[in-house]
């Protein structure tokens, strides 16, 4: 997906409790004073393509392939986890065949990023399998975001960030607000499993499956990220032509008809932000939260968030650092 893809690999430990509540909130202390997108200044964002708050335009987009152009989509927002995509496989998160685009109106110096919702085993309750073929060393339902730093159109670096926290048995949302539900932002599921891809849509038959082929390979034009490894290369314009066509699960719009009622009500905004933040400080229930320093004193016009092709790749940007 990307020509430079830099990796940095987190080590997955089992936390202990102090220690991981200890992290959760550290999110809110970097964040205070800096870019959080899950404050009520960015509530607006919410059903928009594109939208400009304090500095910084964000814009949503989304695309059939890898070698389609990339078109506009609808936000995501909510003050739990901050900005998404509308629609894909979560209706609220990034997946990966879209990505969220912000652009400083001035250069600016990124020194940290924050994302939620990236887990290490959704297997369980959500098809995850296949990471390891992206990042060997980890294991195999680890999800992994994508993060690329731009000057113009100038792409100067490109990260992976991998998830750290196991994901819990139940959602951290809904500890926050019981009318959250669980499922409530699924719409469509890609699921990889060695040979077969499958497409979750509702209806009597679930699944669309299509097994997997490789291609002739082209060294010219070879991705970097795959340099060295054991690779197969699939063609799966077919298939997600299919995909962006197939019905969505109803269900999968319900969590947005609640944060769209609440974006519209600054009080009920800041209770929720408020019973957030406490819940971090005091539970032992991860968010998928994960900080990611920025190694490189580079001058960025903008910044762009996506999910690499491998299983269940999907998370939300919480916020960014920046001088």
């Amino acid at each position: 997906m990307n020509s430079k893809f830099r990796t940095t690999i987190s080590a997955i430990v089992l936390s202990s409790a102090a220690a991981s509540t200890a992290l959760a909130a550290a999110i809110d202390a970097e964040l205070t004073q800096q870019i959080d997108f899950r404050s009520a200044d960015f509530a607006d964002c919410l059903d928009q393509e594109e939208c400009s708050v304090s500095g910084l335009t964000i814009r949503a987009e989304r695309r059939d392939d890898q070698t389609s152009p990339w078109l506009t989509a609808n936000l995501y927002w909510d003050p739990i986890d901050g900005l998404g995509v509308q629609n894909g496989a979560q209706n609220d998160e990034i997946d990966i065949d879209e990505r969220i685009v912000v652009t400083f109106n001035d250069p600016v110096t990124v020194k940290r990023v924050w994302l939620s919702d990236l887990f290490v085993s959704e297997d369980s309750r959500y098809g995850t399998f296949g990471a390891d073929r992206l990042l060997p060393e980890l294991p195999a339902d680890t999800e992994v975001a994508g993060v690329s730093l731009f000057d113009g159109e100038l792409e100067l670096t490109s990260l992976a960030i991998n998830g750290e926290d196991r994901l819990p048995w139940a959602s951290f949302n809904q500890e926050v607000d019981v009318r959250f539900r669980e499922n409530g932002d699924l719409r469509r599921r890609i699921i990889v499993n060695d040979d077969t891809i499958r497409v979750m849509i509702p209806g009597d038959d679930l699944f669309l499956t299509a097994p997997t082929r490789p291609l002739e390979q082209d060294q010219d034009k070879e991705n970097n990220l795959f340099a060295g490894l054991e690779t197969v290369e699939l063609d799966i314009t077919d298939l997600l032509k299919e995909f962006s066509g197939s019905p969505v699960f109803g269900v999968g719009s319900r969590n947005f008809e609640i944060i769209k009622a609440v974006s519209e009500d600054p009080e009920n905004i800041a209770r929720i932000l408020q019973i957030a933040q406490q819940k971090r400080d005091t539970i032992r229930m991860s968010n998928g939260e994960v900080g990611h320093d920025v190694d490189f004193e580079l001058k960025v016009t903008s910044v762009s968030f996506f999910a690499p092709f491998s299983a269940s790749n999907d998370f939300s940007v919480a916020g960014i650092v920046v001088e």
